[in-house]
């Protein structure tokens, strides 16, 4: 792996859902299409706690782009964050947060990645 691989963090309760990926729990995670960079798979990149210290390396095994409005419950499931009614709910709340236009007619990135290593 390059010397240089970034690194990242969830944008809400970060601790809590670094540790659902840890247990295996998380599996995937959504970002805005109009505002995030579209990662690629096989892609690499080191998750840290709030405070930057290490958890696990991810590496991207799918992407997914796709409107708000036709995400299905399924996908839902990788992110190990609760139903699918509470997943769109909290979901789309906390888009509307970053981007007070946002719609369900608008495209989102769901990435689906493995741990290849914790720390």
């Amino acid at each position: 792996m390059d010397a240089k691989v970034s690194t990242w963090q969830f944008g809400i309760n970060n601790d809590a859902l670094v540790k659902l990926v840890l247990m295996g729990k998380k599996k995937a995670t959504t970002s805005l299409y109009e505002i995030d960079d579209i990662p690629r798979v096989g892609d690499e990149a080191i998750l840290t706690f709030s405070n930057k210290k290490k958890a696990c390396i991810t590496k991207t095994k799918q992407v997914i782009i796709i409107e708000f409005k036709n995400i299905t419950p399924s996908l839902t499931e990788l992110e190990g964050e609760g139903d699918f009614d509470t997943w769109r709910r909290e979901h789309l709340k906390y888009f509307k947060a970053i981007k007070p236009d946002f719609t369900e007619d608008d495209q989102i990135i769901f990435e689906i990645f493995e741990i290849i290593k914790t720390f």
